[in-house]
């Protein structure tokens, strides 16, 4: 019998290697400037069948986080808001809030590492159409926020049909669960993927589901099998499994499966699930999307055999392609692409311009200006501001023309001192061993502006320090 947990507040800090940033897994982008990916799963409630279990999965990436530095460590804290309307979101059903202090003997490296903080929330709900917003406040400083809102179907697993619970999609299962612990489901311990993000660092997608009502009678056995298959966005067919097979041992089940999706390109999918009754021929389905993507895959690849890149961009494109040229180009090729008109001109100056990066020319991947692109579109994603993009901010220069740094020192309440961030590069071609770029707040806006580097061709002040001393 399931148990109705009022809210779980706990978090699990999971070593998830990084893909790409957040980005929206089902339309419902997150506002704000602390992005997090929020999932939801419904499972029946055997006690109470006139309403169903549903779970939030949120998923909170660490580096987003202000961290203050204590005696010895660094600390954060957050505070999540969820409210639960009717459809029409003209009645409050749910309101819950809650904090939560990160203080795992946190070093300055690490509060810019690439973790994520993985918690849920649960619910009883009857089954119906509801409106769902979340927030997330960063206690530590008041412009970091973001919320997000989805409207979320929550289906009716009560009656004698078979039927099945939603898929949960998890990045590890693991045996012999507690009770006690968190992500617990029938004996085991399912760890969460609210991005639904799979690919290059998670090449093997787990998955957990329920089924209920199979017809089943003591001692007369029976089987049920399970059919897996991936489809593209419009319901074409990608990639089917074998089907398993399972013996009953009662008229519910649980699903435990992984898929090895290595050889799917990077895209959005659907996952589809079938249950198939064999003593009844009766079946249950559900489906979820999925997102696949793998480093070294881009959509600028996507073009036709033997043509440019560059040949089908709309104005926005072109647009996008004489930021990046402007911020990582000579001297010499920014002038020209800006004497440059006609939109045919800047195509051609394009490729000229991407042929010459091309560490291999003989390959259809050109792997320089896919790096740039992606560094491009995180750097909007970490540092755009209210009226100013994040390619244009002096962070996300650097970072597209340096690549994310080895390591970030964060002193944001130090005595007597402007907030400032260090940015170490290990080893930069034709750069010092150990190059630092200093970003300081110097007009308690938040946005940190570049006052020293040591890098060759960057602004250069010694005397940094003394001055941020000065400012405050």
């Amino acid at each position: 019998m399931r148990k109705f947990a009022t809210a779980c507040v706990s978090v699990l800090v999971f070593a998830w290697a990084g893909g790409p940033d957040i980005r929206a897994q089902d339309g419902s982008e997150t506002s704000g400037s602390l992005p997090f990916y929020l999932d939801e799963s419904c499972f029946k409630m055997f006690d109470r069948p006139e309403s169903t279990y549903v779970q939030l999965h949120f998923y909170v990436p660490r580096r987003e986080l202000h961290f203050v530095q204590g005696d010895s460590f660094f600390t954060a804290e957050y505070t999540v808001t969820v409210e639960v309307r009717d459809s029409g979101r003209t009645r409050l059903l749910t309101h819950r809030e809650w904090s939560t202090r990160i203080d795992d003997r946190i070093t300055a490296a690490d509060t810019a590492a690439d973790v994520p903080l993985l918690f849920e929330s649960n619910f009883l709900l009857p089954p119906g159409l509801y409106d769902v917003a979340a927030e997330i406040a960063d206690r530590a400083d008041s412009m970091r926020r973001g919320s997000k809102r989805r409207l979320i179907d929550v289906p009716d697993l009560g009656g004698t049909d078979l039927v099945m619970s939603d898929v949960q999609m998890a990045t590890q299962i693991r045996k012999e669960g507690k009770p006690n612990e968190l992500f617990y489901k029938n004996g085991y311990t399912v760890i969460p993927n609210p991005s639904r993000l799979f690919g290059t660092n998670l090449p093997r997608l787990f998955l957990y589901a329920e089924v209920y009502n199979l017809s089943y009678a003591e001692g007369a056995g029976g089987n049920y099998t399970v059919d897996y298959s991936v489809t593209d966005e419009s319901g074409a067919p990608v990639k089917e499994y074998p089907s398993k097979s399972y013996n009953k041992v009662g008229p519910s089940a649980v699903i435990l499966h992984s898929l090895n999706l290595i050889s799917l390109p990077s895209g959005r999918y659907h996952l589809n699930v079938r249950v198939t009754d064999q003593e009844s021929q009766k079946q249950a389905q559900r489906k979820k999307m999925i997102l696949v993507y793998r480093e070294g895959e881009s959509t600028m690849e996507m073009q036709a055999e033997g043509e440019s890149v560059f040949a089908r961009l709309d104005e926005a494109s072109l647009q996008r392609a004489e930021n990046i040229v402007s911020t990582i180009g000579r001297d010499d090729e920014r002038k020209m692409l800006r004497d440059l008109k006609e939109p045919d001109e800047k195509k051609k100056f394009f490729d000229g311009f991407w042929k010459l990066r091309d560490p291999s020319p003989g390959t259809k991947a050109n792997e320089a200006l896919i790096e740039y692109y992606t560094r491009y579109e995180q750097a909007n994603q970490k540092f755009s501001s209210v009226n100013r993009p994040g390619w244009k901010s002096d962070m996300g220069r650097v970072f597209i023309v340096y690549g994310p740094p080895a390591q970030i020192e964060k002193h944001e309440f130090e005595a007597n001192m402007l907030p400032y961030q260090i940015w170490y590069y290990l080893q930069l071609e034709g750069q010092p061993a150990q190059t630092v770029f200093v970003f300081a707040d110097t007009d308690g806006t938040n946005i940190y502006r570049l006052i020293h580097s040591n890098a060759r061709g960057e602004y250069t002040n010694p005397q940094w320090e003394d001055q941020l001393k000065q400012m405050k």
